[in-house]
């Protein structure tokens, strides 16, 4: 039994999904000028995607189809914090909208692969 789980974790670790750092898609990244009103960008493709709040105050972030929206009920990206999450959106181009309590400055989405 313990050659078997060695074995098993041999492979997962091997599997080139696993582990791998976020390599971006090279020119890809968009920007939204955050404000209090909710923004939304068409991003190159689903998947892995790095988000960059380099403004002075957290950003809520929802991706989604055409005409997505963000609240303040989804998901926060804290001044200066770098995240990457993934979005599987197998219905169409993948938008990502973002808000914040007034003009805080950006947030950066660059979609990849890798995490």
């Amino acid at each position: 039994m313990k050659r078997l789980l060695v074995a098993i974790s041999c492979l997962v670790l091997a599997s080139p999904a696993f582990g791998q750092a976020f390599a971006p898609l090279d020119g890809s990244t968009v920007t939204i000028s955050v404000s209090a009103s909710s923004q939304s960008v068409l991003l190159a493709k689903d998947g892995p995607v790095r988000m960059m709040n380099n403004g002075t105050a957290t950003v809520w972030v929802r991706c989604g189809s055409s005409g997505v929206t963000a609240s303040t009920s989804d998901i926060p990206v804290p001044s200066g914090a770098v995240e990457v999450l993934s979005f599987n959106h197998p219905n169409g181009p993948l938008y990502c909208a973002a808000i914040a309590a007034g003009s805080t400055g950006n947030i950066y989405f660059t979609p990849g692969i890798g995490i």
